[in-house]
């Protein structure tokens, strides 16, 4: 591949946020409170109705931990069990998407964890072509087949990063969170998050450029 080539790649690739569903600002409480004002009050059904909008978020977030459709369908439902269980305890009910978001990194960790033990991810590829990270189609064969190959270097690139890189990239370029609910998700202050993403994507972007000049 061109040099030039290569560097346009990286870089949509580390500076563009992949699809999310973040949460619009507003003067007033936003829907997701609504929702959890609700269901604090009584109302079960709006528990459904969060569920329906943070549910691919969630999906996509163990997606990127345990590299599995199944798997990641088991890990949101425990994940949406217990933030049902647990709401009563929410603090403060404008911050339900970073509290869900932290459950759900537990949750994630604890998974990829047992199934590393069980030896799980020696046995299944990561090259998934269900996996949340998609890039636009290209006009020819020869373009899909390069972007292929492309997504499956992101995916095992990030797969192999350090835990507190990974989660980062994860949260910012993957989920689209914005950094003040990033550093709420994983507490650390605003600005390490900034410093830890930074460094990730540079790591990312580095490890892509090796594994291009390696083909």
């Amino acid at each position: 591949m061109e040099l030039f080539l290569l560097t346009i790649t990286l870089a949509y690739i580390v500076t563009t946020s992949f699809p999310s569903q973040s949460v619009q600002e507003s003067t007033g409480p936003d829907e997701t409170t609504l929702h959890v004002r609700a269901v604090l009050g009584g109302d079960k059904q709006a528990f459904n109705r969060l569920v329906l909008l943070y549910q691919s978020r969630i999906y996509n977030l163990a997606f990127n931990y345990v590299k599995s459709e199944e798997e990641a369908k088991d890990v949101a439902q425990d994940i949406f069990v217990t933030a049902y269980r647990a709401l009563p305890k929410l603090r403060d009910d404008t911050k339900f998407g970073a509290w869900l978001y932290q459950i759900g990194i537990n949750h994630c960790r604890n998974r990829y964890k047992k199934l590393k033990r069980r030896g799980y991810f020696t046995q299944k590829s990561i090259d998934d072509e269900k996996a949340p990270v998609h890039l636009e189609g290209g006009d020819s064969p020869e373009q899909n087949l390069e972007q292929k190959r492309t997504i499956k270097l992101v995916r095992d690139t990030i797969a192999q990063m350090n835990e507190s890189e990974r989660e980062v990239l994860v949260l910012r370029d993957l989920q689209g969170l914005p950094y003040d609910e990033i550093s709420a998700v994983l507490g650390v202050p605003l600005g390490t998050v900034k410093s830890k993403l930074n460094r990730a994507r540079l790591n990312l972007k580095g490890k892509l450029k090796q594994a291009y000049l390696d083909l």
